[in-house]
């Protein structure tokens, strides 16, 4: 037995029974995943990092309208993630004709749902970065470069339904070899355009826009043209109302809490700006670490777990509908139940003990983080705060996703929408404007309302994933649509 065998077992026998191949499927799923994004937030960085190189109103206002430009894929962020709940569901269960026409339905209406996103996004910019707090330079940068990200919104959002199904079916692959080289290729294009290298033209932040723009329209018609013509799952007439009803009811608490998320963040947004421009480029510097090391790393975890759990259901749901009804058969009905919630909770534990080793790593190089990446002295020094936080707060961030994606593969998007409202409304917001109202707080308002959002969120989740009937949940959503006992 080879060295890596042995050490396998040994893993294995120290775990709970059954944690150590679930853990490694999930790991397997997550990884390529985790890269990906990871590649996907290093362009994301890469944009940081040139306009920090511009000036700082080039920071906050791309800072700002890359907030904005998140708000369609939030709000088409449930259909997604509805479609990928359905999709792992149907593929555990067989049934591939549903799952066809979950994957058909979901992409329609997610380029329906970004399309007013997009418009206000190329024709009113300014004003709307104007009115979360933005400065005049800040808000005309910004609005540049929200012209060029706005215009393949909706072809974006087709997309992203066809990479979430492609991965609920257990191929996370071909989405990241789609997405590698496109975001590569994006932050390349960034860094000549933006700022001028190798004899281009200095476009600054259109440069940076323009950039994405070609980037995301590639990257979106090749994902579509491989999910029509060689992917597991095909473009179908959609006819079916069970499942259109099935596929509401669980994205609009998803694309809600997506929402939550991005309306939070704006008040809170306004409250750093209190404090200047510095203090605002240091949060969105800070921010922008999170989501380039943790943000990944909790997605990918995330996902692995989302299709672990989701196709264990379909699985379990199937083999109950075998059942012939016996008290022997109700009792091996029970036990798989209950081995979905076990899966679920060996995921959760993983996720928490990736996010101590990573979380903690990023708050205790966060001095050395924050110089790295702030051209200014001052903005530096407002950023070391901002990363140590949530450098602390991402252990209990990427714990809150995964409990939440077991929750979202089971249908119950409900509780991690609650999660989302008690720790963005509670905390983030909350929190951080009660301490400097009312308390006379400075910054440090913000630093404990942010760490408070995240011991809220996870404290709601976690009731849901123990007290609530997620499981058989799932279960009654998959017989509704005909899942179970179907013939595909």
């Amino acid at each position: 037995m080879s060295l890596r065998s042995r050490a396998a077992a040994g893993l294995d026998a120290a775990l709970p029974d059954g944690w150590y191949p679930v853990w490694r499927r999930a790991l397997g799923l997550g990884i390529p995943v985790t890269a990906r994004n990871g590649v996907g937030q290093l362009m994301r960085t890469t944009d940081v990092v040139i306009s920090a190189a511009l000036s700082p109103a080039a920071v906050v206002g791309l800072g700002i309208a890359d907030l904005f430009a998140s708000l369609p894929f939030r709000a088409a962020g449930g259909v997604i993630g509805g479609a990928a709940t359905l999709t792992s569901q149907d593929t555990g269960a067989g049934a591939t004709g549903n799952r066809d026409e979950a994957f058909t339905q979901a992409a329609m209406l997610a380029a329906l749902l970004t399309l007013p996103f997009a418009v206000v996004g190329v024709g009113f910019g300014a004003e709307v970065l104007r009115l979360v707090g933005a400065d005049a330079e800040s808000a005309r940068r910004g609005a540049e470069y929200l012209l060029l990200v706005s215009l393949p919104m909706p072809l974006g959002a087709f997309a992203a339904v066809s990479s979430a199904t492609l991965e609920a079916t257990g191929d996370t692959r071909t989405p990241t070899y789609v997405s590698v080289p496109a975001s590569a290729g994006n932050a390349a294009a960034s860094l000549v355009f933006g700022l001028g290298l190798l004899g281009a033209p200095r476009l600054g932040i259109v440069g940076i826009g323009a950039a994405s723009l070609v980037a995301m329209t590639a990257r979106s018609l090749v994902l579509v043209g491989y999910t029509h013509l060689r992917g597991p799952v095909d473009f179908v007439a959609p006819r079916d109302l069970t499942i259109a009803r099935q596929l509401v009811t669980i994205a609009a608490p998803q694309s809600a809490a997506g929402l939550v998320t991005a309306v939070a963040v704006f008040p809170f947004n306004t409250l750093v700006l209190q404090f200047g421009t510095a203090a605002n480029a240091g949060y969105q510097l800070a921010w922008r670490v999170y989501t380039q090391v943790l943000g990944p790393i909790g997605s990918g975890v995330g996902r692995g777990a989302s299709i672990v759990v989701g196709q264990r259901l379909g699985e379990q749901a199937a083999t109950a509908a075998e059942a012939d009804g016996t008290a022997s058969d109700r009792a091996d009905g029970d036990d798989a139940a209950t081995s979905a919630s076990r899966a679920a909770t060996a995921l959760v534990v993983l996720g928490g003990a990736i996010a101590l080793v990573f979380g903690g790593g990023v708050a205790l190089a966060a001095a050395p983080i924050a110089r790295l990446l702030a051209a200014e002295p001052a903005v530096a020094s407002a950023a070391v705060p901002f990363v140590t936080v949530l450098g602390l707060a991402g252990v209990l961030g990427i714990t809150n996703v995964v409990a939440s994606a077991s929750l979202d593969a089971g249908g119950e998007t409900r509780i991690p929408l609650a999660s989302r409202v008690v720790g963005m409304f509670g905390g983030y917001v909350g929190v951080s404007w009660g301490l400097y109202e009312f308390a006379g707080w400075g910054i440090e308002a913000a630093y404990v309302g942010q760490f408070v959002c995240y011991v809220l969120m996870l404290a709601v989740t976690a009731w849901g994933l123990v007290r609530t009937d997620w499981v058989g949940r799932a279960t009654r959503l998959l017989d509704e649509r005909g899942s179970v006992g179907s013939d595909g």
